[in-house]
């Protein structure tokens, strides 16, 4: 461990140590009451995840759906939940199942935390608790589990290392061996982090110890470093992803809501009260001398800065590669600082600030998830005006309900409302064992695919249009290209318009007939559609 290079500081006192675990877990209960509050919690792509979770456990069971889907293994990067959930679905329900895969999700993201923290430190202290205010962060809105989950892991693994930092060259390796397969079917951004903060600890290891000037007696260290991730580009080379590898798009502004991405919540006032409050804390605690900062998570948020300056908004297909990494540094980084609090009132005070704080995150994704469930809910309802083993297009409105610049939601600031109702249509394929084309069925990052039949039908890589582009495809056919939507109304039996307001006019009343509205949909059926049978 780090004991001959840890910080000189106060040894933990017992109240202090006693009180890390409950406070951990009344952190971990709060965030995961607004999960078990709802069926389908509106989390983004959540809800996209919990339909591809039943095709994946119910498909050889679903004839009108299997007609339309496949499934597909493959060395895919980001598998975690597609191995791990539908098995539980078929014991306990896809529902239950999912949302056990958030709540773990949680868990080792806090642990974690704590568990890098006694690793380099020797103790356990109150500063990891800080893992609770970035549980509901816009990674978690936007429904990135698979990161989350991976993250979790990539915290236990850095710590594996630096506990077995002793032990025999080849025993690390084999230990990392299995970290970086775990984090590789996980999320390829968790195992990039881990990769990253373990050079960052080598790379100070040699400095400190001057092995940098004798190679041969560093040699098995860097090797049992280093060896593990050899097994990276020949997966990635025999994975499908490999054929996406050119999908890359950096945009400089993406940068600048780097911290929407860390502190952002449903409400505006909750992400500035939370920045703030760090932000003064950090400040306090580097003038005060209370924050003590590990030389390896200096270089490890260094390396970080640095890679999220260069790193591209869209990488191997996946959006917001940039985006997602504040969020990991910041959980490394809460292992590698330590505040030192001299007197038990300001460890209360520490200790209060951040427990009331990841409440108050808590508290506000509730109520961002009870205001939209309602809404999802108008939508399950309008499931059952659409037959079973149809194919349904989703658009979204022409004019947007409100939106701003530098805002990271695509339909209106109200962020509860853009994340939880995007991926409402797909919820089609689970109960009316429809083909809907925004399901996750990409290629290069999915096991559930559509059928050769239906294939050019797939809406995941060019996602959802605007009502205005669909009803252009056959108005002014030649106007732009209109991918899988082209000839909709021979290829779709209703089309759903979202973030749209009740009253609204029907956009091409030629070929469709309205059957159902809400608060902020339409949902029309397609005029003298021949349904897909299943045969």
């Amino acid at each position: 461990m780090f004991r001959d290079f840890t910080l000189d500081g106060r040894a933990a006192s017992r109240t202090e140590s006693v009180y890390v675990w409950p406070a951990a877990l009344l952190i971990l209960v709060a965030a995961s009451v607004p999960v078990w509050m709802f069926e389908i919690p509106a989390l983004g792509d959540y809800v996209n995840h919990v339909t591809r979770m039943y095709a994946l456990a119910h498909l050889d069971q679903d004839p009108a759906l299997a007609q339309f889907y496949m499934v597909r293994w493959a060395i895919i990067p980001n598998l975690v939940m597609d191995i791990v959930v539908p098995p539980l679905a078929k014991l306990i329900g896809v529902h239950t199942a999912s949302r056990l895969f958030v709540t773990a999700s949680y868990l080792v993201l806090v642990t974690g935390s704590i568990a890098l923290y006694r690793a380099v430190w020797g103790r356990v202290e109150l500063g990891p608790l800080a893992a609770g205010l970035f549980l509901y962060t816009l990674s978690t809105y936007m429904g990135l589990f698979n990161y989350l989950f991976g993250l979790g892991l990539a915290l236990w693994g850095i710590a594996g290392w630096i506990v077995m930092r002793e032990r025999a060259p080849w025993q690390r390796g084999l230990a990392s061996l299995g970290i970086v397969l775990l984090l590789f079917i996980s999320h390829l951004f968790a195992l990039g982090l881990y990769g990253l903060t373990l050079l960052s600890f080598e790379g100070w290891r040699l400095w400190r110890s001057g092995g940098w000037r004798e190679p041969r007696r560093s040699l098995p260290d860097a090797l049992a470093f280093g060896l593990p991730f050899l097994i990276v580009p020949p997966l990635l080379l025999m994975s499908p992803s490999s054929g996406f590898a050119d999908a890359v798009l950096w945009v400089g502004t993406a940068k600048l809501m780097g911290f929407d991405f860390l502190f952002g919540g449903y409400a505006d006032t909750v992400g500035y009260v939370t920045g703030i409050a760090v932000g003064l804390g950090i400040a306090w605690g580097l003038w005060s001398g209370a924050l003590r900062v590990h030389p390896v998570g200096a270089i490890t948020i260094g390396l970080g800065l640095v890679v999220y300056a260069a790193m591209p908004l869209v990488l191997f297909g996946s959006w917001f590669a940039d985006s997602r990494l504040p969020i990991g540094i910041a959980f490394v980084a809460l292992g590698f600082v330590r505040w030192e609090l001299a007197t038990s009132a300001m460890r209360a005070a520490f200790l209060s600030v951040v427990v009331a704080l990841s409440l108050l995150r808590s508290a506000d994704a509730g109520v961002g998830l009870a205001k939209v469930d309602p809404l999802l809910e108008e939508v399950r309802q309008s499931l059952h005006r659409i037959e079973p083993g149809s194919t349904v297009l989703a658009t979204y409105a022409d004019e947007t309900l409100h939106k701003s610049i530098f805002r990271a939601t695509q339909f209106t600031d109200d962020r509860a409302l853009s994340f939880g109702l995007h991926h409402a249509p797909v919820l089609a394929l689970m109960e009316r064992s429809s083909l809907v084309p925004i399901a996750f069925t990409h290629p290069g990052k999915q096991v559930l695919l559509l059928k050769p039949d239906y294939a050019d039908l797939d809406g995941d890589f060019t996602y959802m249009p605007r009502i205005g582009y669909v009803a252009d495809a056959v108005r002014q056919p030649g106007l732009r290209d209109n991918h899988y939507w082209a000839d909709w109304p021979r290829r779709f039996g209703y089309v759903y318009v979202l973030f749209s307001e009740p009253g609204r006019a029907n956009p091409v009343p030629e070929h469709l007939t309205l059957v159902q509205e809400g608060r902020y949909f339409q949902l029309y059926k397609v005029r003298y559609f021949q349904l897909y049978k299943v045969k």
